[in-house]
């Protein structure tokens, strides 16, 4: 293939092309093709060759083919810039200087392009050479210099001597097979049509340098991830599952892009020591390169190679190896730019050479959106991001922004959110350009008092990063949404779920929570209408497909009631449903609800329990109410009773709380003893209803029989208490007793757990009696009361009363001395009247029981 370039086009030079195709020029990459072509179709006798063979054959041959002729434009590449570099130092013409590479490659039996890549690789950059190094041979310097000589010189004028050929610069053998070999890797790198035969170039080439063992190229993604497109040494296996590459730290390829700068690794403990999960990866070796790819001022990819024998020491191989990245980017731009660069669009004002990170399809994909949109260029003052531009907007974005009084074509994120970006997006957005990981935002709240805003508006942002800006789409959730969401809420909470059978179509249309309802938890689509008619209890069956038939054939609204069978077994479920008619009456659709009342029913189970059981107390009270009145009766003493004692005249009242429906333990009793004296007692237990009406009764049996005894009131109240504490342990009681003798008109009293008795003179004069008062009866088994004399003047009058809201009155005071001061406001000889402004002054409640004594000395 080499010799079909060795002459050019029109150099006119006849046979000058036939010593370029000699000893030195041909390689085995040159005679692969011809070899493939002129490889016999048929087998090794010569025969005719099955077809599936043939067809190998003529693969193999194609392919052979194919790789000889981009060797040979690789190749081609190189002879022509010599032959450039020729025409340009000496000023020859192209037929010359392609002579001379002949003529040099066949006296120094070395293959042309091998030659080319020798003088083109002395214009690679060498600081320390101070010229580039000439390889043209004298004879040619000074056929060169006669030519000049005899062209440019008049007639009659000598020609100048010939110029002294220039001496070679020194410069070492290792020097200029890296130049070389760079020139020629540069060359066919720039020849390569794929990622594939870059990374092959650089895997397979003749190099001063041990071959590496593993390749791979990279492309940045907008997300950061790097996806591979171009390997050598990689099984395929291995290459489809590091085809995308995550933006992980712990990657070389990461940081290299991350940090822009190219990563030599040296030693195997070095590689695993800076990234530990270098072992699980294609490119663990003795020696790791792994270096962006840029183009200008943007980072394309990466690539890494690797080589399981470690490199020669040296700064120079390093920089020669490194300085081959740049063609390789060259060529990956180049690549790119067939597939997309036709789709990079520049912005208005730019450089050309500055392409806007934004494609054409990016605004005819963006406009056809129905919710807002917009690409977001960051904004940093000082290096530190401070907002994001909005780069472009598609027309539901613009009215966003437009509502929010922010110019669309000036607007920032802060602009348009203040609170909202500042506290969130913004933060979230920097973070994700960062790790390049997408960000879906739900349940924002964009205030009108703080983002400008003209109502409050819930809003779900999903962003991606694209390149080094931001792609945001955002819904802002409409009255219809926050009412769709409300009724999802509504039926979770009722239990209801809905549906909508158009009868033409084989399944209902459920909502979510009618699934949920037979579902559960698990994830479905819909409920399917066997699965429906399996969920009615059999019992129940024939009544629902009765109700169905006339709702879809007669037109009639479905309102049954069911218990549940399979997925709802032990559930009760209430149907429903109304039907849909067209325009001739005919029944289209069923729409209706299923609501679970299970929970329901139970509580009208227990409520009708509970009825039950109140009704049945309510009986019980009632007949212990009447039980403790006719009781009570027992117990007090009557008008004619109390108007015989001797010596005294005695008033008693006992009012028990109508309004609550029971009778309290107050009771009052007075007799005579045989000494002519009288008894009284004024009593109050704690409790209420029969069982205090009872302990009344055993009080009050047990004071008259220890009065008759003749023991003083204070030894009845120890008496009674002691029996209290160890015959009625759940009751206490209050109690007052008092014995009077008409013959001294004294009055011996005691207390327990009571208030004092109140004294009237006969002007209306009262006062406290003072005297000891002892705990209630009940508490402390141990527990003796005293006794109080005191002498009554004829026309004096004695209150007793008992009342809980009377003692903690007492204590206050005020109502006390209301009582104290009867007489200035009533008539003392009406009973009625004392009575009622006792329950007055004391504030007694009209649900608390009362009871009260007068006792009159005439």
């Amino acid at each position: 293939m080499e010799g079909m370039v060795a002459k050019p086009s029109g150099t006119g030079r006849p046979g000058a092309s036939t010593p370029s195709d000699g000893v030195g020029t041909s390689t085995p990459e040159d005679t692969a093709p011809s070899r493939a072509a002129s490889a016999p179709a048929g087998g090794a006798d010569g025969g005719s060759a099955e077809p599936a063979e043939a067809l190998a054959a003529l693969v193999a041959k194609l392919r052979a083919e194919l790789t000889g002729v981009r060797t040979a434009m690789r190749n081609r590449a190189v002879i022509e810039q010599a032959k450039g570099v020729l025409v340009e130092r000496l000023g020859v013409s192209p037929d010359q200087g392609f002579d001379q590479l002949v003529r040099l490659s066949q006296r120094t039996n070395i293959k042309l392009i091998e030659v080319a890549a020798a003088i083109v690789g002395t214009t690679s950059p060498d600081p320390d050479a101070p010229d580039v190094v000439n390889l043209i041979d004298d004879e040619l310097r000074q056929h060169v210099a006669r030519s000049r000589t005899r062209t440019a010189a008049p007639s009659g004028v000598p020609a100048p001597a010939a110029e002294k050929p220039r001496r070679r610069a020194s410069r070492s053998p290792e020097v200029e097979a890296l130049q070389s070999q760079h020139q020629l890797l540069s060359a066919r790198i720039a020849a390569a049509r794929g990622y594939d035969e870059i990374a092959e170039v650089l895997g397979t080439a003749p190099t001063a340098w041990p071959a590496p063992t593993s390749i791979m190229i990279t492309l940045l993604d907008p997300d950061g991830a790097q996806r591979g497109v171009g390997a050598f040494g990689i099984p395929g296996e291995v290459r489809s599952r590091w085809s995308r590459i995550p933006p992980d730290p712990a990657l070389p390829l990461v940081v290299a892009v991350q940090d822009v700068e190219t990563i030599w690794l040296v030693g195997g403990e070095e590689v695993t020591r800076r990234f530990p999960v270098m072992d699980q990866l294609p490119f663990n070796g003795d020696t790791v390169l792994a270096s962006p790819l840029i183009s200008g001022e943007r980072v394309l990819g990466a690539i890494i190679m690797s080589w399981a024998e470690g490199l020669p020491d040296g700064d120079e191989l390093r920089r020669y190896v490194a300085a081959l990245l740049e063609p390789v980017a060259r060529q990956v731009d180049a690549l790119i730019g067939d597939e997309i660069a036709s789709a990079w669009f520049h912005v208005e004002g730019e450089e050309s050479a500055q392409a806007a990170p934004a494609q054409v399809w990016l605004p005819t994909v963006v406009d056809v959106l129905h919710n807002p949109a917009a690409l977001l260029s960051p904004v940093t003052v000082d290096g530190q991001l401070v907002d994001f531009r909005v780069e472009y907007a598609n027309v539901m974005a613009r009215q966003v922004l437009a509502t929010a009084r922010v110019d669309p074509d000036e607007a920032t994120l802060l602009a348009a959110y203040p609170t909202l970006g500042s506290a969130t997006l913004l933060p979230e957005f920097a973070r994700m350009l960062q790790d390049g990981q997408p960000r879906r935002l739900e349940g924002l709240r964009a205030d009108p008092r703080a983002d400008g805003v003209p109502t409050t508006q819930s809003i779900s942002m999903h962003a991606v990063r694209l390149w080094d800006r931001v792609f945001a789409v955002w819904r802002i959730a409409t009255e219809a949404d926050l009412l769709y969401d409300q009724l999802l809420q509504a039926e979770r909470i009722a239990g209801v779920g809905s549906f909508c059978w158009e009868l033409r179509d084989p399944e209902p249309r459920c909502s979510p929570e009618l699934i949920r309802l037979f579902h559960g938890g698990r994830d479905a689509a819909r409920v399917p209408v066997d699965e429906l008619t399996a969920s009615v209890h059999a019992d129940d069956l024939l009544a629902v497909q009765d109700a169905v038939r006339r709702t879809v054939v007669e037109g009639k609204h479905l309102l049954a009631e069911v218990r549940g069978a399979g997925r709802v077994n032990g559930r009760r479920l209430r149907l429903t449903a109304e039907p849909l008619f067209d325009d001739t009456g005919n029944v289209t659709a069923v729409r209706g609800t299923v609501q679970d009342v299970t929970e329901e029913r139970a509580i009208e189970a227990r409520l009708r329990r509970a009825e039950e059981a109140l009704a049945a107390q309510r009986h019980r009270v009632a007949d212990e109410r009447r039980a403790a009145q006719a009781l009570q009766k027992a117990l007090l003493p009557t008008d004619p009773e109390l108007g015989h004692m001797e010596g005294v005249e005695i008033c008693g009242h006992c009012r028990s709380p109508e309004r609550v429906g029971t009778v309290d333990g107050d009771w009052f009793d007075a007799t005579s003893l045989p000494d002519g004296g009288t008894i009284l007692v004024l009593g109050d237990v704690d409790d209420r209803g029969l069982s205090s009406m009872t302990t009344a009764a055993r009080l009050r049996y047990a004071v008259r029989a220890y009065a008759a005894l003749d023991m003083t009131p204070g030894d009845i109240l120890s008496a009674v208490n002691g029996m209290l504490c160890a015959m009625e342990v759940e009751h206490t009681a209050c109690l007052v007793v008092a014995r009077y003798s008409p013959t001294t008109r004294e009055l011996r009293w005691a207390a327990a757990g009571q208030v004092a008795p109140i004294r009237y003179t006969a002007t209306g004069q009262g006062t406290v009696l003072s005297g000891p008062l002892g705990l209630p009866l009940g508490e402390v088994t141990e527990m003796r009361y005293s006794d109080t004399t005191v002498t009554l003047e004829p026309g004096d009058r004695v209150l007793l009363y008992t009342g809980g809201q009377a003692r903690v009155d007492r204590r206050r005071g005020g109502g006390l001395d209301l009582v104290r001061r009867a007489g200035e406001h009533i008539d003392l000889s009406n009973f009625d009247a004392v009575v009622t402004h006792l329950v007055t002054s004391l504030n007694i409640p009209d649900d608390e029981d009362v009871c009260a004594m007068l006792v009159h000395v005439p």
